[in-house]
């Protein structure tokens, strides 16, 4: 039995899956078998033939592949859960959860496996820049002791909601975090006590995993993001997260975080104390190195 499940959520991406699967063909790190759940989308995967010789080349590779389409559309959040559930029927001791519009560097499980085995973090992710267009870099002294550092007021208001792991880094470090952006690999014995559900959030997601951080962390548990390990983001107009009615979404689920957030006040700001930030924290576009 392979030691983790990479999980793939999708939704009318076939061409930017089998991308994916093409990255994961050559990680350095192989310990895995594959679960693809397709959450009703309209274009069918087994109907694009590139993602049809990628699946049997990860056979053809050792790997198990579990492809599902849900009965109706379950949106993010839910879909989330029910590929976890899905993979929980075996005894893996890792999940990674892989958006479906990313293309991984080929150390990019090995990374972040590291983070967890090595450095003690239960959940570990890395930095997301745009595949398509420029690569900007910021020097990492600008980041602090945080990365995607969160500040709440007595209130629990944001005074500041980091979001430092869309571009790329001058350094490799590993680096706790408050919350981390899009893939993960992390221990699944976190879901005997953390879900993606139940959540407020609107079908198309955005936030989840914000929150689902934030679950984690008042269980206990360590988040951490190592700056070196990058998944180049495909930024699909397609698909999953993008539709017609996304800033709509996009604006409730940003309210849902926040009154998340409030609600949850007391725990959270034990975690996220109220800290002075330097001006260079503030201003991240003007740090970059190119």
């Amino acid at each position: 039995m392979k030691e983790t499940a990479i999980l793939i959520n999708t939704r009318d991406r076939p061409t930017e899956v089998a991308m994916l699967l093409s990255s994961l063909y050559f990680q350095t790190y192989q310990d895995f078998d594959v679960y693809i759940l397709d959450d009703q989308g309209g274009t069918p995967l087994n109907s694009y033939h590139f993602f049809n010789c990628m699946v049997m080349r990860m056979i053809l590779s050792n790997h198990k592949v579990n492809i599902r389409k849900t009965d109706f559309q379950h949106g993010v959040s839910k879909a989330r859960q029910s590929i976890v559930d899905w993979a929980l029927e075996k005894e893996y001791k890792y999940l990674c959860r892989v958006d479906d519009d990313v293309f991984l560097e080929p150390d990019f499980l090995e990374r972040l496996i590291k983070v967890v085995k090595i450095e003690g973090y239960d959940l570990a992710s890395g930095v997301t820049p745009p595949m398509a267009g420029p690569t900007f870099i910021r020097d990492i002294k600008y980041i602090g002791e945080v990365i995607n550092r969160v500040v709440l007021n007595t209130e629990g208001n944001y005074v500041f909601n980091g979001d430092d792991c869309g571009m790329a880094y001058t350094e490799s470090v590993i680096l706790p975090a408050h919350h981390f952006r899009s893939s993960a690999i992390y221990k699944s014995e976190i879901h005997k006590k953390v879900n993606y559900t139940p959540t407020r959030l609107s079908k198309h997601g955005f936030r989840e995993e914000q929150i689902f951080s934030y679950k984690l962390q008042m269980e206990g548990y360590k988040l951490g993001v190592d700056t070196g390990a990058i998944a180049w983001h495909q930024q699909t107009p397609s698909g999953g997260e993008r539709f017609p009615t996304q800033n709509e979404d996009v604006a409730f689920n940003e309210t849902i975080l926040k009154e998340f957030t409030k609600e949850n006040k007391d725990k959270l700001r034990k975690i996220f104390p109220d800290v002075q930030l330097t001006k260079q924290e503030l201003q991240k576009e003007t740090n970059l190195i190119r």
